[in-house]
């Protein structure tokens, strides 16, 4: 009966549904379980602590991500909306030391929460363009944002001067030289200090 045959098509719809479902569900479980054991310092994790992590099977990690290069990538992704997630606004009118406070405490905000990822990523990336590209992505999204918030400062300065200085503000802030001070023993308090005080000192002969 024609009834029964759209009822069945109904059915059939949302079973196709529930299975997408609990596949997003168990795929988000595992880019989870990654995060949560890097971030506990397991850099390397195998597929089956993965697996344990997430309360899954290993065959259920294969059948999402053909290898841990998958996984890492789609990591990589999880961790740029985390990043960009937690930006904050800052305006570029406000006066430079304002600025420079808020955006350290982003930026140091961030570039902590990335730290355990990145170190874990760092072992694949010479073999991995994706995570490479990741990387670089996440970096010019930096680079980005501080071009905007130092706007008027930049803007007094040539083609050249404001190139270089643009790199040694990238330098000054980025997640190599973050986990360089907290590698060295810096506290994150210390290391945003750090930080600031460096911005400050390459910022405040061009605030007129």
């Amino acid at each position: 009966m024609p009834g029964g045959s759209e009822e069945a098509a109904v059915e059939a719809l949302i079973k196709v549904d529930g299975r997408r479902a609990r596949g997003l569900r168990t795929r988000d479980a595992i880019v989870t379980a990654l995060l949560d054991l890097v971030a506990g310092g397991d850099l390397s994790p195998t597929a089956q602590r993965i697996a344990d992590r997430a309360g899954v099977s290993v065959r259920s990690v294969y059948q999402h991500f053909t290898d841990v290069e998958g996984l890492f990538q789609e990591t990589a992704a999880r961790t740029c909306q985390m990043a960009e997630a937690m930006r904050v606004e800052i305006d570029p009118q406000w006066p430079l030391e304002k600025r420079v406070e808020a955006f350290s405490s982003e930026r140091a905000a961030i570039l902590e929460s990335l730290t355990p990822f990145n170190r874990a990523s760092r072992l694949i990336e010479p073999s991995s363009s994706p995570l490479r590209e990741s990387r670089l992505t996440l970096e010019r999204m930096g680079q980005d944002e501080l071009e905007a918030v130092f706007a008027t400062e930049l803007g007094r300065l040539g083609s050249p001067e404001r190139s270089t200085l643009i790199a040694a503000l990238d330098v000054m802030t980025s997640w190599a030289m973050w986990d360089h001070l907290r590698d060295s023993g810096a506290t994150t308090t210390e290391a945003r200090r750090v930080m600031r005080v460096g911005l400050l000192a390459m910022l405040s002969g061009l605030r007129h």
